[in-house]
Parts: C-alpha cells; structure tokens; sequence
C-alpha cells in the first residue's frame, strides 16, 4: 500500500509539473499525459501488477519518461511516451480486468453461499437479497463485458472503432468487478448479522432434545429411532457452532417432526401401561378397605382416621375413571397426571387401612376382660410410655405451632402419616401444608428421615414462618 501510495504521489507530481509549463509551451501533450496519468493508476488500483506485470511495468515507465521530455520541453517526445504508457495501461488492463472480475465473482459467490449457510436469507432477508442482486447485476455486467471484448477482438479494419470497443469491455468488466465486491461485502456482514441472532435454532434444538428425552423415558430407552433423532439433533448443534445455520435449522425440523411421531407413540404406550397400573393399585385399596367393619370404626377414636380413607379413596377411584376417559380422548398427557394422582392416593389408602386394621386389633385387646391384674398393669405401664414417646415427638411452639421430631418406624414416618396423626392433624390431606412450612429442609416430599425436625403449621390459616422457639 505504501509503494502504491508513492507511485500515486510520484505520477501526480510529474503531471502538475508539465502542467506548469502550459504558458512557456503550449503545444506540450497535456491531454495524452492526463490521460496517461489515470489510466496508469487505474491499471494499479485493478490489481494490474499482480495480473499483467509487464504491461504494468511499461506503461509506469513510459509515463514517467513523458513526464521527464516534458519537463525538458521535448514536446514531440512527452507526446510519444505518454501515448506508449496509454497503449500499455490499456494492455495491461485488457489482461487483468477479465481475470480480476472472474476472481471477485468467485469471492461473492463464495460469500453469498456462507451467508446462505448462515440463514442470512431468514435473519437479515433484505441484506441478502441486496447482496443476490449486486451479484446477478455482476453477472449481467460480465456477460456484456465478454461479448464486448470479443468483438473488439474481431475488428480489424477500423482501429478507432476497434479501440472503442476495448474501452467499453473494459469498463464492463470494472463494472462487473466492483458489483461482486459489493455483493461480498453485503453477504459478510449478513452473515456476521444472521450468526449473532443464532440463539432461536440452539433454543428450537433445546425443545427437540427436551420431546426426544421425554420420549425416552415413556419408552425406558427401548426405541432406536429415538437414539437416531438425538444424534441428528447433537448433529445440529455442531452445524450452528459452525456457522451453517442453515443446515442446523433443516436437522432441528426433521428430528422435530420425528420427535413428535415417537412422543405420540411413547407417551400412548405410558398411558395405557399407567392406567393399568393405577387401576390395579385402585382394585386393591377397595379390596382392602371393603374388609374393613365401617361400623366398628365409626364408633371408635378412629373414626376421623377412617372418614379420611374413606375419603382419599374416594378421589382416588374418581382419578382412575378420569384417566380412563382421557385416555380414550388420546389426551394423553392428562390422562397419565390422573393416573399417577389415583396410585397416590390409592397408596395413601392402603397405608391409613393398615393402620386402621393395627388400632383395631389393640381396641379388640383392650376389651378383653380376662387379663390378669398384673397384666392390666403391665399393659397400662406399656401405653403411658407409648403415650411419653408420642408426645416427646410433638412440641408445642407459640401461635399454634408445633415442632415434629422425625422417628425410625414401622411403617415409616411420611408426610401424610404425620399429617394424619391425632396430635397433629387428624387429616392425611394436610400434609402439604408441612411440606410447605418445611421447604428449606424438605426437597423431596417423599423423603424425609430420622431425628429431621418438621415444624408444624397451624391446621388453617395462613401458613407463614415458624417461630424460632
């Protein structure tokens, strides 16, 4: 750049110093030495030295020994030279221009493909149709530009016309040239545009990943094609780190189609296989509680504890006709949340029925009038420390409030189960109300373990914070 830099100073120079002699000699070729002068910087701003350096060459040469006869006032030989250095820019021109455009048309060609890659065409349509249009309009430029200079190849009887005609094929073919520039510089920066916006493909590649592993567990990991759209999408996700987003977008829609055929089947599949087995789960807590005496319990302490089951079981039988007409709606999804509700409280049922049936069988004992004094004694002895270790489990806190001591039993201590307990709340469905007060220490409802201190909202109300007590 710099040697380009003084050539141009250097050519200037020459030329505003003949121009200085137009009063002391006037018949001085100032016009074959301007046009001389741009014609030369012309062929070097083409990239003529690269393309036709001998042409190139001669023609600088040429130029600067005109300008020399001229500052020597050797008019007839500044005219020469300046008309040689016309002659050889020209040549070197007629050289590189066709090869100079065919090389720019292969770069925006190139950079139309990348920016294409880079979903230019749905991120930044207006910038890529701009880019498309300079590029067709270098194409028509370049098929005049051949057509021209083809028919100044042919001429050869009228010199003027023959030079004419070179001179418009050679401002075709710089035509064509700067419009594939044009066309490579606007596809780049659509492109530079189209991959800063590539966050809508990776979030589309996320919800495909997000179908696909659903559909995975539906099937516990027994499908191939599953693994097969997987791949495709991981395939995907290396294409956007690339930079063709494009072809990223065209995977993330095919695995999408495909991820919502096998969810469909997947999640068909869990549905049926769900509601069999929340059925079966349903069938035996209605066996269980049917043999229970609803009178005997009814009449007795237990009676809240068996209401209660009564109760959950009730919701849990609706929760399996509810599944069942869901599933025949093909709303499968629904149908597979009422499933699992009607095992839960199904679950919950047989464990209250459990329970009832143990009360029971102390009630029978305690009824019985034969026990001895000693073992009467004995029996009170037994009840007052079950009474102690019960209520060591339970502390009273201010506002109402308790504090629940988490104790190895059988069965375990759980959520509905301390819910359920007289001293609490004599309702299992309370249960999250604990959970709620608890979430600090609680992060799966299901889990909680011995000596774990639970603090024990009020019955109703307004949960709130337990008192530090």
């Amino acid at each position: 750049m710099l040697r380009k830099e003084k050539t141009t100073v250097f050519l200037s120079g020459l030329v505003l110093f003949s121009i200085g002699f137009v009063n002391c000699a006037q018949e001085l070729p100032l016009k074959e030495l301007a046009l001389a002068k741009s014609q030369v910087e012309r062929a070097e701003r083409l990239s003529a030295e690269e393309f036709a350096p001998e042409e190139y060459s001669e023609a600088k040469k040429s130029l600067a020994s005109a300008n020399e006869f001229a500052a020597e006032e050797k008019a007839s030989d500044s005219k020469k030279s300046a008309d040689y250095a016309i002659s050889k820019a020209y040549d070197a021109l007629e050289k590189t221009l066709p090869k100079l455009a065919a090389k720019s048309r292969e770069e925006a060609v190139t950079a139309i493909d990348a920016a294409d890659e880079a979903y230019a065409s749905e991120y930044t349509p207006e910038e890529f149709k701009k880019a498309v249009a300079a590029r067709d309009a270098g194409e028509t430029k370049l098929a005049q530009a051949d057509a021209s200079l083809a028919s100044y190849l042919r001429e050869d009887k009228d010199e003027t016309a023959k030079e004419l005609k070179r001179t418009v094929a050679l401002q075709e073919y710089e035509d064509a040239h700067n419009h594939f520039a044009e066309a490579s510089k606007i596809s780049q920066d659509a492109k530079k545009v189209a991959l800063d916006r590539s966050g809508s493909i990776r979030q589309s590649a996320d919800e495909v990943d997000a179908a696909l592993e659903k559909a995975y567990t539906y099937s516990k990991g027994g499908n191939p094609a599953i693994d097969e759209e997987k791949a495709r999408v991981a395939s995907a996700r290396e294409d956007i780190e690339a930079g063709r987003l494009k072809t990223a977008d065209e995977k993330i829609k095919t695995a999408r189609l495909a991820a919502a055929s096998l969810l469909q089947a997947s999640v068909k599949d869990h549905a049926k296989n769900r509601n069999g087995q929340a059925r079966e789960v349903v069938e035996d807590a209605n066996a269980r509680f049917g043999e229970l005496n609803a009178e005997t319990y009814l009449k007795s302490n237990a009676k809240e504890s068996y209401a209660s089951t009564q109760e959950n079981l009730g919701a849990s039988n609706e929760s399996l006709q509810a599944s069942g007409n869901l599933l025949e709606q093909e709303k499968f999804d629904d149908s597979i949340a009422q499933s699992e509700e009607a095992i839960r409280l199904a679950e919950i049922s047989i464990d209250q029925i459990e329970t009832l049936k143990g009360k029971n069988n102390v009630a029978k004992k305690d009824r019985k009038t034969v026990e001895t004094e000693t073992t009467t004694t004995t029996s009170t002895t037994t009840t007052e420390e079950g009474d102690k270790a019960s209520s060591a489990q339970v502390e009273e806190l201010s506002g109402g409030w308790k504090r629940y001591t988490v104790e190895k039993s059988n069965p375990a201590d759980c959520l509905w189960r301390i819910a359920d307990r007289e001293d609490i709340y004599s309702d299992a469905k309370l249960w999250p109300r604990i959970f709620e007060a608890n979430r600090k220490s609680i992060r799966n409802k299901n889990l909680i373990y011995p000596k774990q201190k639970l603090n024990i909202p009020p019955k109703t109300g307004k949960i709130g914070k337990a008192p530090k007590e």
